[in-house]
């Protein structure tokens, strides 16, 4: 039995200087290719992390102004223009997220998504160990499952993106709803004001037709102030169209 590995370093040049794959041995076996498809999806990977690493790096010591560049997207656009900014912000937000040992495992797409899926969703990711995540995975028919990250593949990442990114209804809010989200969020703002050390947020939602208030940021000692907030007179504001 011929043995796949052993011919994995043996390249062979074309006449411009390239290397070229050898063929692969006549009766390979299943497992042995399935077994070489992951150590180079693994390699794959490494790369893409290393290569986020190596941005992150450029952007957070400013290499590029100091070689006098605008920035690091005005470099790479003139020195890597084969590789798109897009690409090194992926990267580079997958390698600042997780180690090179994780990107390894689950892949830098997948990761990506996650990171994308962590933001629509709201939840909690464990960086060392994001295989458990649960994740609401639609199929054909909309019908929605919840399973691992660690078993999603890349194509039910990205439905399971796309259905949290949908609106929770296409039923418009009312205005006078709107209105008095509107009062409540600048009833807290006057409350928790900018550059006081924190930084709290209120955004209103649709879900199902009904407008719901999310308050984030709020420190615990400071809670009774977001009860005042809520309780209090609310402040006028602009009538809403």
């Amino acid at each position: 039995m011929f043995n796949l590995f052993k011919f994995k370093n043996d390249t062979h040049a074309t006449p411009t200087g390239a290397s070229v794959s050898p063929a692969i041995p006549e009766g390979t076996t299943l497992e042995q290719l399935r077994v070489e498809l992951l150590q180079l999806m693994a390699q794959e990977s490494s790369n893409h992390h290393r290569m986020g690493t190596i941005y992150n790096y450029i952007v957070e010591k400013r290499l590029a102004e100091k070689a006098g560049f605008k920035d690091a997207r005005d470099y790479f656009s003139k020195h890597l223009a084969d590789l798109s900014q897009a690409t090194l912000t992926t990267y580079g937000a997958v390698a600042n997220a997780f180690s090179e040992p994780v990107s390894r495992r689950f892949g830098v797409t997948c990761l990506s998504l996650l990171l994308s899926y962590k933001e629509a969703a709201d939840l909690e990711v464990n960086p060392e160990d994001p295989g458990p995540t649960p994740i609401e995975v639609p199929d054909e028919k909309g019908q929605v499952t919840v399973q691992t990250f660690g078993a999603c593949s890349v194509e039910q990442m990205r439905r399971a993106l796309q259905h949290k990114r949908k609106p929770a209804s296409t039923k418009p809010l009312p205005p006078e709803a709107l209105l008095l989200a509107e009062q409540y969020t600048e009833a807290v703002a006057l409350r928790f004001p900018k550059g006081k050390g924190t930084l709290v947020k209120v955004t209103v939602r649709n879900q199902k037709g009904k407008a719901v208030l999310d308050f984030k940021g709020i420190p615990l000692e400071q809670v009774n102030q977001l009860v005042l907030a809520l309780t209090g007179e609310l402040p006028p504001v602009n009538e809403l169209p």
